[in-house]
């Protein structure tokens, strides 16, 4: 095996004596103004509660001081990352609700700039006494003056990372989950163990590192896309654990071993109670992951997220990952991940049998985020609409392809909420959940509906798929978005955007 990555070994070893250089002075990181609420959740899609209240809120202790080194995984790395490789070396203790893990990230510097310093986002240490760091080291040498404050690590590079450089990063870290209920995913209940967000990962750099504070209400958290290799042990063997992951495992002596690449997350979860039904579409496999009694209903939704693979693989582009996990959850509503999605348990017990409900309608939602949040990334703090707009409009593009017959999404939707509100809110302006869902997601598919009317479906569906295209693997601007569309039409698009938007574009 060795001799299959010696080349890559040595390009490697190679940039590495390549990334120093002169200290420049280091860019202001650019976020919002405000202040935010520090414990905010995020909210999913708009059929939650008006607020959410965080439980266990943390202490954010401030880390500072010398590490020692952590061996590097003893896996040999796939091919080279573009732009980052995530390994993990994992042991979750299910009963327990604790985890160790060993991460080694190979990055690579395409920011443009040099780099006196590494930001990574550490989503647990938002909960008190969850996370531990232990050892921390940069191209294998032990890190010092590291500041952990919040869910900001500042890693301070003894040697500035030019432009093109490649360094590895190396650390253990330990993992207290907290006791979750309804309003977050994060954590343990009594039926499942989730890990999201759940790993260190250094964030975008755009002039200034991307890391902005939690709000009220949406996602704060911007990602690239990398590639991830994920080894996963239980520390009871023969405990009857069932994982759902954001990409296929391959197993072996009670480990669990998965790869997936340009993804912008990895999450799995755990059960000791989950049952499992599939299907194949447009050759992903799909697995929904259910609890005994929803077994029917669970295979609805099954069916329905496999007819929008297709519908949006047509007008989107090709599904961009190797499977496609449902996870139900006690989680109030309905949560995207590369590859995987939490849906709310209510749903499936709601359901009441239409075509037309929640459980098949955010589901739905949720699957069109697999294009609108994962191959196509954007700031999900400063431009929500980017994803939330889009992946609401796919709904009613699924139930037009789909159920032709059903014409209500508008009403059942939309205007019952009668929403109000500029496009192009952020999470920090937008005020309580309902005034934010009803702009960002709802008026965001008002917005496209009229686009689409003044384009015509021929153009628009063309600007939609050159726009996924174009955008996928990178993080969308509205910028990209409005540029893209003008390569589409000639039309006088401003009264629609003075409509909608708030700065004009």
């Amino acid at each position: 095996m060795f001799s299959r990555y010696r080349s890559i070994i040595i390009l490697i070893l190679c940039l590495l004596t390549t990334c120093t250089g002169p200290l420049p002075s280091f860019p202001t990181a650019i976020g919002p103004t405000v202040t935010p609420n520090p414990h905010a959740v995020p909210s999913a899609t708009p059929f939650g509660p008006p607020a959410n209240t965080p439980i266990n809120p943390a202490t954010f202790p401030a880390v500072t001081g010398t590490t020692a080194d952590v061996p590097i995984s003893t896996l040999i790395p796939a091919p080279v990352p573009v732009p980052s490789l995530y390994t993990f070396n994992a042991v979750l203790d299910y009963t327990a609700h604790s985890m160790a893990v060993d991460e080694s990230i190979l990055y690579k510097n395409d920011t443009g700039e040099s780099l006196t310093e590494l930001v990574m986002d550490v989503e647990p240490n938002l909960w008190a006494d969850c996370f531990s760091l232990g050892r921390l080291a940069v191209n294998g040498q032990a890190a010092s003056g590291l500041k952990l404050i919040s869910d900001r690590l500042e890693v301070p590079l003894t040697l500035a990372l030019v432009p093109g450089g490649i360094l590895n990063l190396s650390l253990h870290f330990d993992l207290r989950l907290p006791e979750t209920d309804i309003h977050h995913i994060f954590g343990y209940n009594e039926l499942q163990t989730n890990l999201v967000d759940w790993y260190p990962f250094i964030v975008p750099y755009s002039g200034g590192w991307l890391l902005h504070p939690p709000a009220e209400v949406g996602e704060h958290l911007v990602y690239d896309t990398a590639s991830f290799d994920v080894t996963l042990a239980l520390a009871d063997p023969i405990l009857p654990v069932t994982l759902a992951a954001s990409a296929p495992a391959e197993t072996a002596g009670g480990i669990w071993h998965y790869h997936l690449q340009n993804a912008r997350t990895f999450v799995f979860s755990a059960s000791n109670t989950y049952q499992r039904v599939a299907t194949i579409a447009n050759g992903v496999t799909v697995t929904g992951y259910y609890f005994v009694e929803d077994e029917s209903q669970a295979k609805i939704v099954m069916d329905e997220v496999a007819k929008a693979l297709i519908t949006f693989g047509s007008l989107y582009g090709a599904y961009p990952y190797p499977s496609l996990s449902i996870v139900e959850s006690p989680f109030y509503d309905g949560m995207e991940y590369d590859g995987l999605f939490f849906l709310s348990r209510d749903y499936y017990k709601i359901y009441d049998g239409t075509v037309l409900n929640y459980m098949i309608d955010i589901a739905v939602h949720e699957t069109a985020h697999q294009w609108w949040f994962g191959s196509v990334g954007n700031d999900q703090a400063l431009e929500p609409w980017l994803d939330e707009a889009l992946a609401t409009y796919s709904e009613k593009l699924f139930y037009e392809k789909n159920y032709p017959d059903v014409n209500s999404w508008w009403t059942f939707r939309v205007d019952a909420y009668t929403p109000t509100g500029w496009v192009d809110t952020d999470i920090y302006h937008a005020g309580n959940f309902r005034t934010y869902a009803n702009a960002v997601y709802l008026r965001g598919a008002q917005f496209l509906e009229a686009l689409r009317g003044r384009m015509g479906d021929e153009t628009f569906f063309i600007f939609l798929k050159d726009y996924a295209a174009q955008m996928e693997g990178k993080r969308a601007s509205s910028e990209d978005f409005f540029r893209i569309l003008r390569t589409h039409t000639n039309e006088d698009l401003s009264g629609i955007i003075a409509a909608y938007f708030q700065q004009p574009h």
